[in-house]
């Protein structure tokens, strides 16, 4: 009986989105929405795929410089609905720091605790860092390359901007450029939605070999080096879909 309730268990997987509502985003503010919509509706798929092996939460957190806002905060990805212009009114400036720093601590704070679970994080902006006043670069820095021994999962989509050089001073492997156009933001977004998909098909052929483990009285596999195998996936999957290009 113990066994097959081993079955039963499931990944917890928070796909958290920041997104940059800042003044510049105007122009580019029905992409944006319609590529977030995209994003969810490709988790909602996921849930419905991989439900054996996977619970999906979602939170997305929209900031500029005189509102940090999460418009869904860890709530299960059936619950969350399509983002609308109501929902996403861009203006002022880009404190990405600050919108990091806070949303990645809170996500930590509450999940700390989960044994099994993974945390993909997107962020997605059209301009540099201009108006933090809590957090500093070093200071989101060391916090992401703590989470990564964690296994969280990191990507950072950028316009107006060298996405390389600015994910590489805040330790985020994965970045992406995207062309400031609608037809480059809902792009780069479509390419984050598929390599989510691929990163969840490897994770439930993960779960099922590691039932199959456990059923046939191998020693399980420690928390720390399933949480590696997580971010190995996740990045293999990003890079997967990097390649198509």
């Amino acid at each position: 009986m113990e066994k097959e309730e081993k079955k039963k268990t499931r990944t917890q997987v928070y796909n958290v989105i920041i997104m940059d509502k800042s003044g510049s985003m105007e122009s580019i503010r029905d992409a944006a929405i319609s590529g977030f919509n995209e994003t969810l509706a490709g988790i909602k798929k996921a849930q419905e795929k991989f439900s054996d092996t996977q619970d999906h939460f979602v939170s997305l957190l929209t900031f500029c410089d005189c509102e940090r806002k999460y418009v869904f905060d860890k709530v299960p990805v059936s619950d969350a609905h399509p983002l609308t212009r109501d929902d996403y009114e861009p203006c002022c400036c880009t404190p990405l720091y600050d919108a990091m720093g806070f949303t990645l601590t809170t996500t930590h704070n509450y999940v700390k605790n989960i044994e099994d679970c993974v945390i993909v994080v997107t962020i997605i902006t059209d301009g540099m860092e201009n108006a933090s006043k809590e957090y500093t670069g070093q200071n989101v820095k060391q916090l992401v390359e703590r989470l990564k021994g964690e296994g969280w999962t990191f990507t950072y989509m950028g316009a107006n901007q060298d996405s390389f050089y600015v994910a590489s001073n805040l330790a985020l492997r994965n970045a992406r450029n995207f062309d400031y156009s609608e037809e480059g933001t809902i792009d780069s977004m479509k390419k984050d939605a598929k390599a989510r998909m691929n990163f969840f098909s490897r994770l439930a052929n993960f779960k099922i070999n590691e039932f199959n483990m456990y059923m046939d009285d191998e020693p399980p596999m420690d928390a720390t080096e399933r949480r590696n195998r997580y971010t190995a996936m996740a990045d293999e999957a990003f890079d997967e879909e990097e390649k198509k290009n």
